[in-house]
């Protein structure tokens, strides 16, 4: 397995992100992969889910959701690590979705049908889809933890907020 997500399981699980190039979330799902998920479940657990993830119960239910009892005899339920890198992906298509590098430059892509989004919108709009991928995340890590999946992680993923200079 190549990615831990499908461009179509981003589509199905995610928001909805419309007619996107999938070369386009690829590059997007390693991005949320390397620079959002990894770094918080580590490199080892990462490249078990990418070998094992679909075989084995600990690993499927991380990266599908589920519900699961803790040491202390509470259930929870979770999303999994699919939905939330579906998130991250979402975000990222938000802020950089419609500009294409052509032979002449980056372009906006745009029709007479369209309406552009202020920057502020698109900022918010990037900003609360993180929020949610964040605490997706934060709900996979605490299961990776109660199963022994990992020893110590911690939720420390960048918040970068954007906010339009003049408001």
């Amino acid at each position: 397995m190549e990615l831990l997500i499908t461009p179509d399981e981003v589509k199905r699980l995610g928001r909805p992100i419309g007619n996107v190039d999938e070369s386009k979330i690829r590059a997007f799902i390693k991005e949320a992969e390397h620079l959002s998920v990894k770094p918080v479940i580590g490199n080892e657990l990462y490249l078990k889910l990418l070998e094992k993830g679909d075989i084995e119960d600990d690993y499927k239910t991380l990266l599908n959701g589920g519900s699961y009892t803790d040491s202390r005899g509470n259930v929870f339920s979770f999303m999994g690590l699919r939905v939330a890198i579906s998130y991250y992906v979402y975000a990222q298509n938000v802020m950089s979705g419609d500009f294409e590098s052509t032979r002449y430059g980056m372009v906006f892509k745009d029709s007479d049908y369209s309406t552009r989004i202020s920057s502020k919108e698109r900022s918010d709009c990037y900003n609360n889809a993180l929020e949610v991928a964040n605490a997706y995340l934060k709900d996979c890590l605490q299961f990776c933890k109660e199963k022994g999946l990992i020893k110590r992680a911690s939720l420390k993923s960048p918040k970068i907020l954007l906010r339009p200079i003049g408001i």
